[in-house]
């Protein structure tokens, strides 16, 4: 129960990563606000963790569309509301548009740029200011990327995102950690993800194979020789939010199986 004393707000919590959070949080005795901009995703992320066993007083699910500060605000004070004062933030929503930079449309670009860069910075500003206000410390734990630290073909607005998004966790580590308050940001490389099922049909389709054939080649550059799965990620979260981390700020925890270094 590392996370006993834990209330986590989380965005694109109504699938993949963000949803494998909330699960592993509420395993660890957090109590978890999923937020996310699609109420039908998160009306069925919600009715799963309780039919696997979470208890419903420390759950609870909030719409919340992470480019607009004021629709932010509102599920903030939405879940709070029902669930306590929130003392750790993952900023985790996001998108994935790929194109070759020379033909990427800038309406694509901005639009990643919006949600991942910008929704980060959304998000961890407006629940930041109430971790500040309350002057009891926290956590803010972004979902940065295998892309954060390097770019990748066709990837541009992407890891340009995620690039950014470094920037700005270490910037808040470095202003927050006289209040207590730890920012960092895990890394995770390639996680078989509905993201991931979308990329190989997407690639499939750009070159003419199969997603079975993406997927072996994405298999092939991983040292581990398999996709990560959602939980072996979150559990990084896990250590990040519990008091087993509370010295560790401004890093960038990258999660990949070993691609950096095979």
């Amino acid at each position: 129960m590392l996370l006993a004393e834990t209330t986590a707000f989380i965005t694109g919590a109504g699938r993949g990563i963000g949803l494998e959070i909330a699960r592993r949080f509420l395993a660890h005795g957090a109590a978890v606000a999923l937020a996310d901009v699609d109420g039908d995703a998160l009306a069925a992320a919600t009715d799963e963790l309780i039919s696997g066993g979470a208890d419903p007083a420390r759950l609870t699910s909030v719409q919340a569309d992470v480019t607009e500060p004021a629709s932010v605000e509102r599920a903030a004070v939405q879940a709070e509301s029902a669930i306590g004062a929130v003392n750790c933030v993952v900023p985790n929503a996001g998108i994935l548009h790929l194109a070759p930079t020379l033909d990427m449309d800038l309406q694509d670009w901005r639009r990643v740029i919006d949600v991942n860069l910008t929704g980060s910075f959304v998000t961890a500003q407006v629940l930041g200011r109430r971790l500040r206000d309350r002057a009891a410390g926290g956590s803010i734990i972004f979902t940065a990327s295998l892309f954060a630290v390097r770019g990748g073909r066709d990837n541009c607005a992407y890891s340009a995102s995620k690039f950014g998004m470094l920037g700005l966790m270490e910037s808040l580590a470095a202003e927050l950690a006289p209040l207590g308050i730890t920012a960092n940001a895990v890394c995770p490389g390639q996680i078989h993800t509905e993201m991931i099922e979308k990329l190989s049909v997407d690639r499939a389709a750009q070159y003419g194979t199969t997603a079975d054939a993406v997927l072996d080649a994405l298999r092939s550059t991983i040292p581990m020789g398999r996709l990560g799965q959602p939980g072996e990620i979150a559990d990084t979260y896990v250590f990040l939010a519990s008091p087993l981390a509370r010295y560790t700020t401004g890093q960038a925890l990258v999660v990949d199986g070993g691609i950096r270094v095979g």
